[in-house]
């Protein structure tokens, strides 16, 4: 009874640790199982990773390609264009490279696609540009052909204008010329009919006086009493003068050289035809003239008082000297 029962139990346990190592066997195998298409999964990821990085590999490849291409395709005689041209290449190159580093690690597919996406358009705006400055070019082109045109015809148009500014100038010339002879010939003529009717003084008293108020001038010889100097003349007959008022220009001339002048008294300036120079003169005197002998006379008055020496004076009329006096002053 007692053995039955120990065998009993025996194969209880036998089939216990039985039961237990098949279910040991059995986990281990679905491990196995699990873990093998784990391992399967992964490879099948790798390997996916790998032809989507070839793929984007080649890709950028080709899109790198492309765009130097149309880059080249675009470009022209005009070297400025040109060299732009060659810097966006470069800059697509650089570009073309930081994609291709990304492009080592499956990380960074994504965002290496994002990149060529930025490249693309980076081309589209290149291309643009480059087109907008051609256009700019094509147009600069055609305007320095019509300036170019503009420039000969206003050339031409210069051309013409000095050469009749030249005929206009030799023409002006032999008018100035011509005019500058009838004015010579003018100014003989005058000058000979003016000497000619000149009237010579043939007697030029001068004389100094001294002026106090309610009395009647005085004639003085010291220059401290002196108040004005009186130059009076008489005419000699000229049937080449015409009857009429004539002005008689006098001059007196001070001990030193100067010609005693006061502008606000009438005097001025007269030139002599003789010398063709030009000299003041202090005071005049107008007389009526009928071709014959006629007496004149003209005062000075010097403010500043008159100084002791000999007086010169000339009388001019029609621009020549017609007489010459003098007066002393103690």
């Amino acid at each position: 009874m007692n053995m039955n029962t120990s065998n009993q139990r025996s194969n209880q346990n036998l089939k216990a640790a039985v039961l237990v190592a098949i279910l040991a066997l059995l986990g281990a195998n679905v491990y196995q199982f699990v873990n093998n298409r784990s391992l399967q999964k992964d490879n099948m990821t790798k390997e996916t990773e790998i032809v989507e990085l070839d793929k984007a590999k080649a890709e950028l490849e080709k899109q790198y390609q492309e765009s130097v291409a149309e880059l080249n395709t675009m470009k022209t005689d005009n070297e400025e264009l040109n060299r732009s041209i060659e810097v966006q290449k470069e800059e697509i190159r650089l570009q073309k490279d930081k994609i291709s580093l990304l492009l080592v690690d499956s990380k960074n597919l994504r965002k290496a696609k994002d990149e060529m996406a930025n490249m693309k358009n980076k081309l589209n705006e290149y291309v643009t540009e480059i087109n907008r400055l051609k256009n700019e070019n094509q147009e600069l082109s055609t305007s320095n052909v019509q300036l170019s045109a503009d420039k000969e015809q206003l050339s031409k148009d210069v051309q013409t204008k000095e050469q009749e500014k030249r005929e206009l100038e030799n023409i002006k010339s032999t008018l100035i010329s011509e005019k500058e002879n009838i004015s010579s010939e003018k100014e003989a003529l005058s000058a000979r009919v003016n000497k000619a009717g000149a009237i010579n003084l043939q007697k030029i008293q001068v004389d100094g006086f001294q002026s106090r108020d309610g009395k009647k001038p005085r004639e003085k010889s010291n220059a401290s009493e002196i108040d004005f100097i009186q130059v009076c003349f008489k005419t000699t007959k000229n049937a080449n003068a015409d009857s009429g008022t004539e002005t008689f220009y006098i001059r007196i001339i001070n001990p030193i050289g100067e010609t005693q002048t006061i502008e606000s008294s009438g005097s001025g300036v007269i030139k002599n035809l003789a010398t063709k120079e030009t000299v003041k003169y202090s005071t005049i005197a107008n007389v009526q003239y009928n071709n014959n002998e006629q007496e004149g006379c003209g005062k000075f008055s010097n403010p500043g008082g008159f100084q002791k020496g000999v007086y010169q004076v000339e009388v001019y009329n029609k621009g020549y000297k017609v007489g010459v006096g003098s007066l002393k002053l103690k």
